[in-house]
């Protein structure tokens, strides 16, 4: 086993460590959980919750942050800790808000900025 330091980075989004009041709803089984984000990025989260259901590897689900921004995205892994997911839809009424709670938030508002240009590159080619 690779000691978790030693770990290679995958992630192409920084993440923030952010504490953000989330509810996610798993339609397929009629379930809805509380909890919080312990961080966010442009491209998903790692969730905390209340109670951790099994769940599966790309169980498609709904996220709710702060009663503001809806989400659609799936389960990349879980564990003990919590859920990581993937966004996978987001309505643009919601991006704008998601955006600004991002910038915000941020401690290098400029590197987001780039990372946000970065990726508007490439899905335009």
């Amino acid at each position: 086993m690779i000691p978790s330091d030693m770990k290679k980075e995958r992630r192409k989004h920084l993440r923030l460590s952010l504490n953000f009041k989330v509810k996610l709803e798993l339609p397929r089984r009629e379930l809805v959980l509380g909890g919080h984000t312990l961080n966010l990025s442009f491209a998903g989260a790692f969730i905390k919750l209340d109670h951790i259901p099994p769940v599966f590897p790309n169980e498609y689900m709904s996220l709710t942050l702060m009663r503001q921004v809806e989400f659609t995205c799936r389960v990349i892994h879980s564990n003990a800790d919590g859920i990581g997911c993937q966004f996978d839809f987001i309505q643009i009424r919601y991006y704008e808000l998601f955006k600004k709670m991002m910038l915000s938030n941020a401690p290098d508002p400029e590197r987001l900025v780039k990372e946000i240009g970065r990726w508007a590159e490439t899905k335009g080619s």
